[in-house]
C-alpha cells in the first residue's frame, strides 16, 4: 500500500497523500516504521514524473525539457531509486530490528 501511495505522489501532491494516510491508519502508533516507510515513498515516489516533483518542474520550465523527454529519460532511472530506496528501507529495517 505504501507503494501505491508512493506511486501515487508522482501525480497527486504528497501532503494530502499522507494526511489520507494519517486517516487510513489511525490505530498505528506514532514510532511505528510504517510512517517512515510512508515518508520514505511519498517523498521519493513523485520523482517518477515531472509534474510530481517541484525539481522536475523546474527542470522543464529552467531548461526546456519536455514531458516525454523526461518519462523517457529521467522516469526509469526515477522509479529504480524509488523501489531500490524501499528495498535497502525495508532490508535496513529487518538487519537492524
Amino acid at each position: 500500500l505504501c507503494i501505491l501511495l508512493g506511486l501515487s505522489s508522482a501525480v497527486v501532491d504528497n501532503v494530502p497523500l499522507v494526511q489520507a494516510s494519517i486517516d487510513m491508519f489511525y490505530e498505528a502508533k506514532q514510532d511505528d516504521p510504517l510512517w517512515q516507510l510512508i515518508a520514505l515513498a511519498a517523498g521519493t515516489g513523485g520523482s517518477c514524473l515531472s509534474v510530481g516533483s517541484i525539481a522536475g518542474v523546474t527542470l522543464m520550465s529552467m531548461e526546456g525539457v519536455s514531458f516525454l523527454w523526461y518519462m523517457r529519460n529521467v522516469g526509469p532511472w526515477a522509479l529504480l531509486g524509488f523501489f531500490a530506496g524501499i528495498m535497502t528501507y525495508e532490508i535496513q529495517r529487518v538487519l537492524l530490528s
